[in-house]
C-alpha cells in the first residue's frame, strides 16, 4: 500500500504533473498568477544548471565511513530497458559494471537486489563474458523499491557488512536505509549526473535539466519520508 501511496504522489504531484496541474489552471481567470509562478518554476527546474545544483548535495553527501570489512558487494537494481545485451537501463547497467569490478577487485561474492534481476542477469552475462569475470554472484528478485531492497537483503545475507553500489544521487536514501537494516556499508557510487562545467546552454530548458532536477526532487522527497518515519542516522 505504501508502495502504491508513493508512485501516486510521485506521479500526481512532481513535475511534471505539477506544471500540468499550472497550465489547467491557466483556464481560470483567477488562478493566472499561480500559473504564471507555475511556469516560471518549470523553466528554472528545465535547465540544467538548477537540475546540476539540485544533484549536487546528494551526490556530494559525506558519509560515516565503516571501520568493518566488507563481506559482501551489494548492487541495487535502476530499471530495465529493451536492449538485446544490456537489458537494464543505462543507470542499472552503470551499477552493474561498477559492482562487478568491485567484487573483482576485492575478491567478493555479488548480490543483486531488484525486481529486474531476470535482466540483470542477461546483462551480468554479457559484462562477464566481456571482462573475463568469474564471481559468486546471487539474486534477491523480490523487492519493488529502495526499502524493500534493504529488509530483502537483510534476509538473505547472514554478515551485515556491505560495499554498497548504486547511482550517487540515489546512495543517501539507500545508505540510511540499509543502515536501518543494521548493515555496516562501505558506499560505492556510481552513475553522477552532475559535472564541474558550465555552459551558456545549461540556462535554457532542456528535457535533460528536468530530468535532473526530477530525480534530485524525488530523491529528497524519498528522504523526508525516512525522517517521518524516524529512519535517519
Amino acid at each position: 500500500m505504501i508502495y502504491i501511496l508513493s508512485k501516486l504522489f510521485t506521479y500526481s504531484l512532481l513535475p511534471p504533473a505539477l506544471f500540468v496541474w499550472g497550465f489547467f489552471l491557466l483556464g481560470f481567470k483567477h488562478y493566472k498568477k499561480v500559473a504564471f509562478m507555475l511556469a516560471l518554476l518549470l523553466y528554472l527546474l528545465s535547465t540544467d544548471i538548477a537540475g546540476r545544483w539540485l544533484l549536487a548535495p546528494l551526490e556530494n553527501w559525506k558519509f560515516a565511513p565503516s571501520n568493518v570489512e566488507p563481506k559482501y558487494v551489494v548492487v541495487l537494481g535502476g530499471g530495465y530497458d529493451r536492449g538485446k545485451f544490456f537489458p537494464t537501463s543505462a543507470s542499472s547497467t552503470e551499477r552493474i559494471l561498477t559492482g562487478l569490478l568491485t567484487a573483482q577487485q576485492k575478491g567478493l561474492p555479488l548480490l543483486f537486489t531488484g525486481l529486474e534481476a531476470e535482466y540483470a542477469k542477461r546483462t551480468i552475462h554479457t559484462l562477464q563474458k566481456t571482462f573475463s569475470l568469474k564471481l559468486s554472484i546471487r539474486y534477491e528478485v523480490k523487492s519493488l523499491n529502495t526499502y524493500q531492497n534493504a529488509a530483502f537483503t537483510a534476509q538473505k545475507l547472514p554478515q551485515k557488512s556491505i560495499c554498497l553500489v548504486t547511482s550517487a544521487y540515489h546512495m543517501p536514501r539507500a545508505y540510511k536505509l540499509f543502515r536501518h537494516f543494521g548493515f555496516s556499508i562501505t558506499p560505492v557510487s556510481c552513475d553522477y549526473q552532475t559535472k564541474d562545467d558550465i555552459k551558456v546552454w545549461d540556462l535554457f530548458p532542456s528535457m535533460e535539466g528536468l530530468k535532473k532536477s526530477y530525480i534530485a526532487i524525488h530523491e529528497y522527497v524519498g528522504l523526508l519520508s525516512l525522517i517521518l518515519r524516524n529512519i535517519d542516522d
